[in-house]
């Protein structure tokens, strides 16, 4: 069985244009609401004229959307080697095999040189030239000021 509408519900845009000899089904068949559409509160019978909520009341009284979130400014700094998140000791380990590498290559290469050529962070490269340097792989020298690295 279809139940027949009975309300007095009245959107609220329509409650200015309607005048007060205007009755409340023809405000019913209206254009049907959006859920965006602040609605007014539904009016009892028993409610005079000034007892009904105005249009800008129904405003204040609708809950506000939150601001959105500034966005964050992206900074210009130098492009770092992309790293999963790994245990000191293994970036090291994995850095020294890459310097060993690298050496094995291309010969006697200064640590300046080998800091500009590797992806990985300047300190995370001088540990690591620590470590060849303390498992005895590599030879450290001094040639005019400048460090150089070879293998062993």
């Amino acid at each position: 069985m279809k139940k027949t509408k009975t309300t007095t519900e009245v959107p609220a845009t329509s409650v200015k244009a309607e005048s007060t000899a205007a009755p409340k089904k023809a405000a019913a068949k209206s254009a049907p609401k959006k859920k965006s559409e602040a609605v007014a509160p539904q009016p009892k019978a028993e409610q005079t004229k000034a007892e009904q909520p105005t249009p800008a009341a129904v405003a204040e009284a609708a809950p506000k959307k939150p601001a959105p979130a500034p966005k964050a400014k992206a900074k210009a700094a130098k492009p770092a080697a992309v790293t999963p998140e790994l245990p000191m000791s293994e970036r090291v380990g994995l850095t020294a095999g890459t310097i060993w590498h690298y050496l094995s290559g291309n010969g006697e290469t200064s640590v300046a040189k080998l800091i500009k050529e590797l992806p990985e962070e300047e300190k995370i490269i001088q540990r690591s030239i620590g470590w060849l340097a303390q498992e005895d792989k590599i030879v450290i020298s001094t040639v005019d000021r400048i460090e150089v690295v070879v293998l062993k």
